[in-house]
């Protein structure tokens, strides 16, 4: 287990190491050294499946036949043929593919902190004596008056009911130019008064907001796979077995 994890922390201090050893290997093999080109490219070879022969272990013992599992076996195959330059390019592509995805996952995720951060998290809430008290935004219900001035954030979806403002709608909308919001307009959770100030009506609050449908949304299309990735993950559950059984039999 303990292997399993330093090799999954240095996942992608192997993929640079394979990186490096296939280059060395190329400049051997262009310089004349063709052991030296084979030696390394086997070496990168062996470094870069460890992971992936890991994920497809970690896979098998939940009876998933993953692309891991395809991705191994074929390396091994070209590793026992001696084609060590298509299993070190190999391992090498699926793992910076994997850094590459992950990447892309932080970053997304880096995204949706960002935006759970816009949210507001207080409402200056007007009462009945007109005087306006600083309240929690999970405390606010739909047909509160919720006033905000220059600069803030505006927390609930809602009608202008009072006074003028400039709005930025880029979070929400995306446009880029300020829109000016007067009595009767609709403005949305998340966005910023850039200018003066408004009375809103609140119509929807919390989860209800436009605002924290967009969030949902994001997140939901994150963890959610597209129809080309379901269609993968069924073509190698079931499609791919009677190829590893053949392969199997073959060797």
């Amino acid at each position: 287990m303990k292997f399993q994890k330093w090799i999954q922390e240095h996942r992608n201090h192997i993929t640079a190491l394979s990186a490096v050893l296939i280059i060395f290997g190329f400049i051997g093999k262009f310089t004349g050294f063709v052991l030296f080109y084979n030696t390394a490219l086997a070496i990168a070879s062996i470094i870069a499946v460890i992971p992936i022969m890991i994920h497809a272990y970690q896979a098998v013992k939940f009876k998933v036949i993953s692309i891991d599992l395809l991705v191994t076996i074929a390396v091994l195959g070209a590793f026992m043929i001696g084609e060590y330059k298509e299993s070190a390019i190999v391992t090498f592509l699926f793992l910076f593919g994997s850094y590459l995805e992950q990447k892309t996952l932080t970053k997304t995720r880096e995204s949706i902190k960002a935006l759970t951060e816009m949210a507001p998290s207080t409402a200056s809430v007007v009462q009945e004596d007109g005087t306006t008290e600083e309240v929690e935004i999970n405390d606010v219900e739909e047909g509160d008056i919720v006033l905000v001035k220059t600069g803030g954030a505006i927390p609930v979806d809602g009608r202008v009911i009072d006074g003028k403002g400039y709005a930025d709608e880029a979070a929400v909308t995306g446009e880029s130019r300020q829109v000016v919001k007067i009595i009767g307009d609709n403005v949305f959770s998340g966005t910023i008064l850039a200018d003066g100030y408004v009375t809103i009506e609140a119509t929807k609050v919390g989860d209800d907001t436009t605002f924290a449908k967009i969030i949902e949304l994001v997140e939901e299309a994150q963890d959610t796979k597209s129809h080309a990735e379901k269609f993968i993950d069924r073509f190698s559950q079931y499609i791919l077995q009677p190829f590893y059984l053949l392969r199997c039999l073959l060797v």
